[in-house]
């Protein structure tokens, strides 16, 4: 089942992806829901990041070939495969949508990427549970784009602005309920063209393990993101650029390029 949030005429609902349309819902997509008999052509409504989420979570280096790209980043001529996951938060107010522009913000460095990955979402409150446990508090997968700032990245003591910036965090079109999390392909264009081509089944901790990692001290919660991390090499974004990130069997997550406004 695909879950999406999306505004028609100026009101934000839930709906249910059929065909070519959007089916409405009522009641909560964390508990129990029904549907409606409202429907709405997909091409007639704005989707929005699919849940409000209270965090996004993120782990550094879950892919082995991205670890000695990022460690470039991050200034480490040595760096080694992770013991456990390393995950960090992604600031809220980066949160945007499919079709909404990534701002590159006035004072970046002009050296800001893309980092096309999954997204798990929380579906229920999770507290130290274990691996298995955790599969059981995911209500499905989506698709993300963990824009980063690569200066700021490895000039700062923490992500704050390097990964944190507003619009530096993309998610959509919608929640895919039925998919195997770990058996996801994940495609990245840049203006019509491959640049990025990964599997969740090459990440070195599970979306299970690291959802189990995070919630041994941290609540996480319904509507809550977790991203899977990135693969590869990734290169800069400007002005006028279209990303898009794909993971065939959920959809396309698109998001043009735009330089910050002066003043």
């Amino acid at each position: 089942m695909k879950i999406a949030r999306f505004r028609s005429n100026g009101r934000i609902a839930y709906g249910v992806i059929q065909g070519d349309e959007v089916v409405e819902i009522r009641g909560s997509i964390y508990t129990r829901f029904r549907m409606t008999d409202t429907k709405f052509p997909i091409q007639e409504v704005t989707f929005l990041p699919p849940t409000e989420p209270t965090e996004m979570w993120a782990p550094g280096l879950n892919f082995a070939n991205h670890l000695e790209f990022a460690a470039g980043v991050l200034g480490d001529e040595n760096p080694t495969v992770p013991v456990h996951p390393e995950p960090w938060i992604k600031a809220r107010g980066a949160l945007t949508g499919t079709g909404e522009p990534i701002i590159l913000p006035i004072g970046s460095s002009g050296d800001v990427h893309y980092e096309g990955e999954a997204v798990a979402i929380i579906g229920k409150t999770c507290r130290r549970v274990t691996p298995e446990e955790a599969t059981k508090c995911i209500l499905g997968y989506t698709c993300g784009n963990d824009v980063s700032d690569r200066t700021w990245q490895h000039d700062d003591w923490t992500f704050w602005r390097a990964k944190g910036a507003d619009t530096f965090a993309p998610v959509g079109p919608w929640i895919d309920t039925d998919v195997d999390p770990q058996k996801l392909e994940m495609i990245v264009r840049l203006n019509g063209k491959e640049v990025q081509h990964g599997h969740t089944e090459d990440m070195l901790f599970s979306f299970a393990e690291i959802v189990s990692y995070i919630s041994q001290q941290v609540t996480l919660r319904p509507g809550d993101m977790v991203f899977s991390g990135s693969t590869g090499v990734t290169v800069a974004l400007k002005p006028g650029d279209v990303v898009e990130v794909e993971i065939p069997g959920i959809g396309i997550l698109t998001n043009p390029v735009e330089a910050e406004a002066v003043g």
